[in-house]
């Protein structure tokens, strides 16, 4: 039973650990998909006197992917029960082009203004819009999702890595008359701490499968599903072969070197 409480004192703060990392990592991946998905739907509108050419545009703006002018006569069409043909006339003749702008990917705020000012700068141009007050909201809340993120996995790995030294340091004073009576029997290093480091293992592969169990079942629970929806974020993007072998390989880092770091601190005094 004392066994089954050390073990199980060891693997709860390597879960928590290696959970709130997978975490924050989907949450990079949905995020940088939505980025790399919001690129392709983020448009900038351009009203131009002048006719613009993609190639000349990129090689002044490499970030554009795409201009395409909109058709301003099925706008124009609506109008010819309104006013005269003759106010037709004039109106295809003054009227401006319009110009969607895509970009190869999503710029932050700096990066969009000195897009619009490049723009702004081109002969011809009359106005650009780039909804900038709209997207800078946005872009800001993404920013604050990774930021929070990251900080919060930060924070609980270092109170599981101090649970873990703490567990380390009670299991070597457990096996501490054991390894120094193998010592006076001139036992090496290895063979002394071997029961520590495969107990460590053992645990670290049940931390990490107990971690890929729960990214395989939470994410396709009905409340994740509404949220994916309301949100339009995907968090469903977990590969349990090699998001698991991960996990395990940052378990198995963080015991082995938190049992070097116990035992061999133990030996010094």
């Amino acid at each position: 039973m004392q066994s089954l409480k050390n073990h199980l004192s060891f693997i709860t703060p390597l879960f928590i650990l290696l959970f709130s990392i997978q975490f924050s990592t989907m949450l990079d991946r949905a995020v940088k998909d939505y980025e790399s998905k919001l690129a392709g739907e983020y448009t900038i509108i351009t009203v131009s006197k002048l006719p613009l050419s993609q190639k000349e545009l990129q090689k002044k703006i490499p970030q554009i992917k795409e201009i395409k002018e909109i058709q301003k006569e099925k706008y124009i069409n609506r109008l010819k029960k309104d006013i005269s043909k003759s106010d037709l006339v004039f109106l295809r003749a003054n009227l401006p082009k319009f110009y969607t702008i895509k970009l190869k990917s999503l710029p932050n705020s700096k990066k969009l203004q000195d897009i619009s000012h490049k723009l702004k700068s081109v002969k011809g141009i009359q106005k650009v819009e780039t909804f900038k007050k709209t997207f800078n909201k946005f872009h800001q809340f993404l920013r604050l999702s990774k930021s929070a993120s990251f900080v919060f996995t930060l924070f609980i790995s270092i109170i599981s890595i101090l649970l873990i030294i703490k567990q380390m340091e009670i299991w070597t004073l457990q096996h501490s008359q054991r390894m120094y009576i193998m010592g006076l029997f001139g036992a090496p290093y290895w063979m002394k701490s071997a029961s520590l480091y495969k107990s460590v293992v053992i645990d670290a592969i049940i931390a990490s499968i107990l971690v890929g169990i729960a990214f395989l079942i939470i994410p396709k629970s009905a409340n994740f599903a509404s949220i994916y929806q309301d949100l339009g974020i995907d968090l469903r993007n977990f590969n349990f072969f090699s998001d698991t072998l991960t996990s395990l390989a940052i378990a198995l880092l963080i015991s082995i070197i938190s049992v070097t770091v116990i035992i061999l601190k133990q030996r010094q005094r």
